[in-house]
């Protein structure tokens, strides 16, 4: 049995994030519906800036092409660095990174990920695509959620929600982390990000700091 669902879930790993692969690999018999399992990651959120304006002013497959191109882009350099793109938000995505290095890969793959963004802006033929980044690191549920007619892996809890906010707030082509994120990278890294504000967010009780992370030299 635990060979077949080895095979499965080895054939999953172009359409699910590895951590599911892995969840998948440690199961034996049925999937129980409140699968869940704690997990330190770093959580990566991305958004396009405008994207309701630009879906009413242009074409929606030209709308569509840049969103796909933009997605593939970011998809690719996700990848690279060994992170795992969990879900496509229509125009952004959520990934997770896991393991001892998570924050570094993390830090490095949107670090990379910036400037090539911005240079297509001006080199290839298509719409106005800014890109916003959110990042932290700690704690997260991984598992699934839904009912017996629809299920699907997410991530949740306070982790997640911190970054999604980040990403809210960040400018077009900026990516801003927090102090989580900065403990997990090694003091060498202490010039590649700049502290932005002390930011509190509806329903948290506490004031984050803020940081952007520099552009890559």
């Amino acid at each position: 049995m635990s060979e077949n669902v080895n095979a499965y879930s080895d054939s999953l790993t172009s359409f699910l994030p590895k951590e599911t692969v892995e969840m998948v690999k440690s199961l034996v018999g049925e999937i129980p519906p409140d699968l869940a399992f704690e997990q330190e990651m770093t959580i990566l959120f991305t958004d396009m800036r405008d994207f309701t304006a630009m879906s009413e002013a242009y074409d929606p497959r030209e709308v569509y092409r840049t969103i796909n191109a933009s997605l593939a882009v970011q998809t690719q350099f996700i990848h690279e660095f060994g992170g795992s793109v969990n879900k496509f938000l229509g125009d952004g995505v959520l990934a997770c990174f896991s393991g001892a290095d998570r924050c570094e890969r993390a830090f490095h793959c949107v670090q990379s990920l910036l400037p090539v963004l911005e240079k297509r802006e001006t080199e290839l033929d298509f719409l106005p695509c800014e890109v916003g980044f959110g990042l932290n690191d700690g704690n997260v549920l991984f598992g699934l959620l839904g009912d017996d007619t629809r299920r699907e892996f997410t991530v949740i809890g306070d982790t997640v929600n911190t970054a999604a906010r980040l990403c809210g707030i960040a400018e077009p082509f900026k990516a801003l982390i927090t102090q989580n994120l900065i403990d997990g990278l090694p003091k060498s890294y202490e010039n590649d990000y700049a502290f932005v504000e002390r930011a509190i967010f509806k329903g948290k009780r506490e004031a984050i700091r803020v940081y952007a992370i520099c552009p890559s030299k």
